[in-house]
């Protein structure tokens, strides 16, 4: 692929395109805290929540504002071991240009995514602050199930079409173009089956045990 970056701020820019929407991607699974803690587990996959509350462990300070920034990048580095590995997969359909530019490819691409947790940590965290004002469990259920199948659908479509126009713009052609889609697809059909969203299942488990901390506090 054809390096079109000319100025002395090149290499900057190249850090920015994968840091950036690695960090928006990654941040999601960190920021729980104890009264939203089994409500990321369900609306994300638990085991990137356990992992990100594990590494949260090691950094414990007194500060607030340390501890917010230790939260939000222990996620955000799993965001950028899972970019990097989706990366790779990347790589081997593309063939036609250094890892690097395929990571950035991945990175760009993985926007929608990235915008997506982060709406879906704000509807975490929304669902909790309406159960402490009182919500019915109508309201909450409405809120916690319907509303992010909506956001997570639209998301999604407008990751494939990041994929197929982002590919087109840096000269992926042929089958590639096809192939490299295919792999967003896979992507999103393994994150749906590691746990992406909450079940009315993991709802009607979950919804008590909230009602009761909520009750407690």
């Amino acid at each position: 692929m054809e390096d079109t970056y000319k100025t002395p701020l090149a290499k900057l820019a190249r850090f920015c395109e994968i840091f950036i929407p690695g960090y928006m991607f990654g941040k999601a699974w960190g920021i729980a805290h104890d009264s939203t803690l089994d409500l990321y587990r369900a609306m994300f996959p638990a085991f990137l929540i356990n992992i990100a509350e594990g590494m949260k462990e090691i950094f414990v300070t007194e500060s607030h504002s340390l501890q917010l920034l230790f939260s939000t990048m222990s996620g955000a580095m799993i965001g950028f071991l899972v970019i990097m590995v989706l990366g790779l997969v990347m790589h081997f359909v593309l063939k036609d240009r250094r890892y690097i530019d395929s990571l950035r490819f991945t990175s760009i691409t993985l926007i929608p995514l990235a915008v997506m947790n982060g709406t879906l940590s704000h509807v975490s965290n929304t669902v909790i602050d309406s159960l402490g004002m009182g919500e019915s469990a109508e309201a909450l259920t409405s809120s916690a199930l319907q509303s992010p199948r909506g956001q997570i659908i639209m998301f999604c479509v407008l990751y494939m079409t990041s994929i197929w126009m982002f590919g087109k713009r840096t000269g992926v052609k042929g089958w590639r173009r096809y192939g490299v889609l295919g792999v967003g697809i896979g992507f999103v059909a393994i994150y749906f089956a590691c746990g992406l969203s909450i079940t009315t299942a993991e709802w009607n488990i979950l919804l008590p045990k909230l009602q009761a901390a909520i009750s407690a506090h």
